[in-house]
């Protein structure tokens, strides 16, 4: 059975093209640094360390597009970690993937383990959601994440008693880039400190779309090369949804692994990404009103 983490370590580069990149890596700069250094700064304006809470992980930074699509919602991006790791610090390279076509982008931390366990980070995100709905009023969110983000975005969607998230009155659609979301339990150190019931009861997002809550339409994506967060998470949670008469969208990528899906927003990948261009083809189709939500 696939183990929900494994612990392989991925690299972003393991695919040509980036000849430009490959010395900085092997002098020891790491994959994500390296990105964000060739990665351009004059599609956005940044503020830094906007708080949406009193920890000091409750702080979330918001790119504004030098150039902004007034129509287009705003991108909320979760960043993965395995809950123990990771910052917004690192994906300046997947926010201005969409500032470069003039989407405003919010990308929030989250408390960790072991400063938090389960449900902290829902709370967390759900918080950072609505602090983004007060930075940008009147404007619909389209919420994403990789890996840990991806199941706090869609908890935060599916638990709103734990992220007190009205998600139907201001998120247009979700993005989830390699979720787990329970179709394995958690069976190895942290995840069973992190999660008591081990993903096998509401802690995992396929325990919650029994409780039909109304949902935008969601965009599920998973690579089939992916030996961290099976694909089989994906397809049953879009089961799940479809179900219970949810809009979803199954997105499963031949040779994919599991840091792929979050390489390929950077503008350097993202030209030969059918990943992306899909990607953009779902936001793109979602209603720039409110009431988009299925029952």
């Amino acid at each position: 059975m696939m183990t929900l983490f494994s612990q392989k370590r991925l690299g972003f580069l393991t695919l040509p093209g980036m000849a430009v990149i490959l010395p900085l890596v092997l002098a020891g700069c790491s994959a994500a640094g390296v990105l964000n250094g060739v990665t351009p700064s004059s599609t956005f304006d940044r503020d830094r360390n906007v708080a949406y809470g009193e920890a000091e992980r409750q702080v979330l930074d918001v790119y504004r597009a030098e150039d902004p699509d007034a129509e287009a919602p705003v991108i909320v991006f979760v960043h993965g970690g395995g809950w123990t790791r990771g910052s917004k610090d690192m994906y300046k390279f997947v926010a201005e993937g969409f500032t470069k076509d003039g989407f405003d982008v919010v990308v929030p931390n989250y408390r960790l383990y072991p400063q938090a366990t389960y449900p902290d980070m829902i709370a967390d995100t759900g918080s950072a959601i609505r602090k983004a709905t007060d930075l940008f009023p009147g404007r619909m969110l389209v919420l994403t994440g990789h890996s840990a983000g991806a199941y706090n975005i869609l908890m935060a969607a599916l638990a709103p008693d734990l992220s007190g998230l009205a998600v139907c009155d201001r998120v247009a659609g979700l993005v989830s880039l390699a979720a787990p979301t329970g179709a394995y339990p958690m069976t190895d150190a942290p995840y069973t400190s992190i999660f008591p019931e081990r993903f096998t009861g509401r802690d995992a997002p396929l325990a919650r779309v029994e409780d039909r809550v109304a949902l935008p339409p969601v965009m599920l994506v998973n690579g089939r090369a992916d030996e961290t967060v099976g694909y089989r998470n994906a397809e049953a949670l879009a089961a799940a949804i479809g179900a219970v008469g949810g809009s979803v969208t199954l997105s499963l990528y031949d040779g994919m692994n599991h840091i792929d899906p979050v390489r390929v927003l950077s503008r350097h990948f993202d030209d030969d990404s059918p990943l992306k261009r899909d990607m953009m083809r779902f936001i793109d189709g979602l209603g720039s009103d409110r009431g988009t939500c299925a029952p």
